[in-house]
């Protein structure tokens, strides 16, 4: 008795798939979205770095979010090779040193200072890597204030 329901389940759930392989067969032949290394550069040494944000602290509340989009030009293939091994500790050192930008560096409703940030990025990621040869660029530099009465 317990297994019609799951049975069933599996019917239903391959009845539903049947027209979605059917229809990926059709569509093999056209070619995938580009991906966001492809929109921005067609540059092998480049590697995109997520999307990052850091909140802005003022007295002891959030007013804002700095958001950046940003990517690391490394010309160098063991460099690049050793970066990718690293992505995890380069997104963690990024993340801390915008998050330190944020909140010691920049004055709530001014403009970011796009060469403090990359100042701060570059020492993190020379630091991860162990060696210079990585440049660090920035992409998109976003401040989104929270505060209604600002």
């Amino acid at each position: 008795m317990r297994m019609a329901p799951i049975l069933a389940l599996g019917l239903a759930a391959s009845a539903l798939a049947a027209p979605a392989l059917a229809a990926s067969g059709e569509d093999a032949n056209q070619q995938a979205p580009a991906s966001r290394q492809d929109r921005l550069t067609s540059a092998q040494s480049y590697l995109p770095m997520p999307t990052m944000s850091a909140s802005v602290l003022k007295r002891y509340q959030t007013s804002g979010t700095l958001v950046v989009d940003m990517g690391i030009d490394i010309q160098d293939a063991s460099l690049r090779q050793h970066a990718g091994f690293n992505e995890p500790r380069l997104h963690d050192a990024l993340r801390t040193a915008l998050s330190t930008y944020a909140n010691v560096y920049y004055h709530d409703h001014t403009e970011p200072d796009p060469e403090a940030m990359t100042r701060l990025f570059q020492q993190a990621v020379d630091r991860v890597l162990g060696r210079p040869g990585a440049q660090v660029l920035l992409v998109n530099i976003i401040y989104q204030s929270h505060m209604a009465n600002n």
